[in-house]
């Protein structure tokens, strides 16, 4: 039995006991009851040791026990079978596949309406269930498009596939496998890795020849990093050694998503253990770095007032207390002005690559 069969029938299993216990329940005419651990804000905890957000203690308790929590209940039962008979037909389906997957319509002729209100629902379903067995959804084999590209010298097996991201590194990235269980990392010789928000920005900087000159692997999530990524870059950090910085864009949401590598963020706090690389360094683009490097004022953004709202919110956060973070918020919200990484091209279509990411690197030693 190969590891993957292992795996499936150890997953196969727990969704069984699920489907299982709420059986004996109904059995015994006993109201059943799914524990579910609450996702949110008001249940994520910084952690000093680890260094990074994890989920609390907090329960909630989903049970056809009125009108209103039916729709909820039932709506995990059937994404439990729906796993179930993905993982007995051994397929693989994205989020989105789930989601038609079990798509139907409930009541009579005259009162019909979907199952699901949204792919939300959908989603929130497949979370649920990770909940309840304590297993990651790509071992359910549900996965999400693929979206992270990484490029530089290092080899990947996908499959029975050997993957050199080092060929044609110079004109090309390679797409992440969303399901990282079934990529082996062979080598790497890379001296660092640098993770970028926006694959505009990487394929600026890899044409650049930045890849040869610095023996670094470029990363992008392309916006907000699916989990893939993010589990790619702790494992290049954690089993690997390899240092690890992060360049996003200075506007609040472009803070959020280079934190989510470092520390991780609330709707997935209770998996921060396979996604956060809290020995990450976040080099830029910093709100200051807007002024100390001179943008134009034509390249910058105002911020609307959903940035600073965001910017206030984050503020507050109890994980953001660092004076580095609340220096570069508080200058924000006097200035309010934001801007992307790519308005470095002001200066030159090879600023970036040439000059702001590799004096940013030599104040952390990296270069």
């Amino acid at each position: 039995m190969t590891a993957a069969d292992k795996r499936h029938q150890e997953v196969t299993k727990k969704i069984k006991l699920i489907m299982r216990d709420v059986s004996d329940d109904l059995m015994q005419k006993t109201m059943p009851i799914l524990d579910v651990p609450k996702v949110g804000y008001d249940n994520t905890i910084w952690s000093d040791e680890k260094r990074m957000l994890t989920i609390g203690n907090k329960m909630i308790q989903v049970s056809p026990d009125s009108t209103k929590k039916i729709p909820t209940f039932a709506q995990y039962l059937v994404m439990a079978n729906a796993i179930r008979r993905l993982l007995d037909e051994e397929m693989e389906s994205t989020i989105r596949g789930m989601y038609y997957a079990t798509l139907s319509t409930v009541g009579d002729e005259k009162n019909k309406q979907k199952f699901w209100n949204t792919q939300e629902n959908s989603d929130d379903a497949i979370k649920a269930l990770e909940l309840l067995t304590g297993v990651p959804r790509e071992e359910f084999s549900v996965t999400s498009k693929p979206k992270g590209m990484i490029s530089g010298p290092i080899t990947l097996r996908v499959g029975g596939d050997t993957i050199d991201c080092n060929l044609g590194s110079r004109a090309t990235s390679q797409l992440i496998p969303t399901n990282i269980s079934d990529v082996e990392i062979i080598n790497v010789k890379a001296n660092f890795v640098m993770v970028v928000e926006k694959d505009t920005v990487l394929n600026n900087i890899r044409k650049s020849g930045f890849i040869q000159k610095y023996n670094a692997i470029l990363m992008t999530g392309s916006g907000e990093p699916d989990r893939a990524t993010r589990m790619m870059v702790r494992t290049l950090n954690e089993e690997w050694k390899k240092p690890v910085v992060i360049f996003a864009d200075a506007d609040p949401w472009g803070l959020g998503i280079a934190l989510r590598y470092k520390i991780g963020s609330e709707s997935l706090s209770y998996d921060s253990d396979r996604l956060v690389t809290p020995n990450a360094k976040v080099l830029g683009m910093m709100f200051s770095d807007i002024y100390e490097y001179n943008i134009p004022e034509v390249a910058r953004l105002t911020a609307s007032d959903e940035d600073i709202n965001r910017a206030n919110d984050m503020k507050k956060k109890p994980w953001l207390q660092e004076k580095q973070w609340q220096r570069e918020l508080n200058l924000f919200l006097k200035h309010k002005e934001k801007c992307e990484l790519d308005a470095f091209f002001k200066h030159g279509f090879r600023y970036l690559a040439e000059t702001y990411m590799p004096q940013k690197l030599r104040e952390v030693g990296l270069i």
